[in-house]
């Protein structure tokens, strides 16, 4: 019997082949461990306790960097502690009209406007983006170590610029926008200071749009000041909902704060049919409401996509139209906007 000693044949032996077996598969779990304890390491972007890392770009101005006023208006720009910032004129001219790309207002067709986000980081991607027809709207990245010679070079291709502010998303801080994110958990000081940071990066742009921000743009007491100071400053907000709950909108009005809410992300799916289809979609969205905005970021199949859409527009009796043609306005004398200017 296993377990005990017989005289006839001498110590019993236990068979080795089930431990065996047991220490081969303790082995084999082990080396999987390891494996993905190295593959984390890494490679951190890859686990699901995800952190955007965004490195703080120099100083402006350092190294022959082009200046950050170059494409502004003196009128419009005033000094600050980091950088220049926008500011309504002496005669009552603001970022948003001044920058803003050329646009017929007596025209009838449905609007749509385009918005690629994200640029400034890659320069490949950045440089594919502006080849892009010139009514299409660019939103730079305020991280972009170049973003003021890159606003000078899409300002020179008639494009209508955009700034990224980060904002707090739901899952902060799991997922982070940088170092520069406003964040509920900040004092009101504290977020303009870092809104001052963004804003003062460059100059040429007609305003700003959120990056992330689920969880800030529900937050009206960290919002009120924000939109504030935008107002201030003469800029205009597009909202890209980042959430069901987002108060952006009624606070703009609040504040009479120039603003348009995006309708689709039109590169959620990342294929040449899911675009094509998301394309098609903002084309009914603009004969239905007159106007329409997209939002997508400078991947190749997206670029792509969109530079071949465009070119059937004038077939369809659409017009593609910058940004700061399909804002709203909220003033004493009631709502205002620039597509509904033309039905008028």
């Amino acid at each position: 019997m296993y377990g005990g000693d017989d005289p006839a044949i001498g110590p019993a032996r236990r068979p080795l082949g089930p431990w065996l077996s047991i220490a081969a598969i303790l082995l084999f779990v082990l080396a999987i461990l390891g494996g993905i304890a190295i593959w984390m390491t890494a490679f951190p972007h890859h686990g699901r306790m995800t952190r955007v890392e965004m490195k703080i770009p120099p100083p402006l101005g350092a190294g022959g960097a082009v200046d950050p006023s170059k494409a502004g208006n003196a009128a419009l720009l005033e000094h600050g502690a980091t950088g220049p910032l926008p500011k309504v004129a002496s005669d009552g001219r603001a970022a948003w009209q001044v920058y803003a790309r050329p646009f017929d207002r007596s025209e009838r067709r449905p609007r749509i406007a385009i918005v690629i986000s994200g640029l400034g980081q890659s320069a490949a991607e950045t440089d594919a983006a502006i080849k892009l027809p010139g009514q299409v709207t660019l939103a730079f990245s305020p991280y972009s170590p170049d973003l003021p010679a890159w606003i000078e070079k899409a300002r020179a291709g008639q494009h209508e610029l955009l700034l990224t502010v980060p904002m707090e998303p739901a899952d902060f801080p799991q997922e982070d926008p940088g170092p520069y994110t406003l964040l509920t958990s900040l004092t009101p000081k504290q977020n303009l200071d870092r809104l001052e940071w963004v804003l003062g990066r460059a100059s040429g742009y007609v305003g700003l749009t959120n990056y992330m921000g689920s969880r800030f743009t529900t937050a009206p007491d960290s919002l009120r000041p924000i939109i504030e100071v935008l107002k201030g400053r003469g800029l205009l907000l597009l909202e890209t909902r980042a959430s069901s709950q987002s108060i952006l909108a009624p606070l703009a009005d609040e504040f009479s704060l120039p603003h348009a809410v995006n309708d689709r992300d039109f590169d959620s799916d990342l294929s040449r049919a899911g675009i094509d289809k998301a394309l098609s979609e903002l084309e009914q969205v603009a004969r239905q409401k007159g106007s329409a905005i997209g939002t997508g970021s400078a991947y190749p199949v997206t670029l792509d996509r969109v530079a071949l859409w465009a070119d059937t527009l004038a077939g369809k009796d659409l017009i593609l139209a910058p940004v700061s043609a399909l804002v709203v306005e909220k003033s004493e004398t009631g709502d205002k906007s620039a597509a509904k200017e033309a039905a008028q």
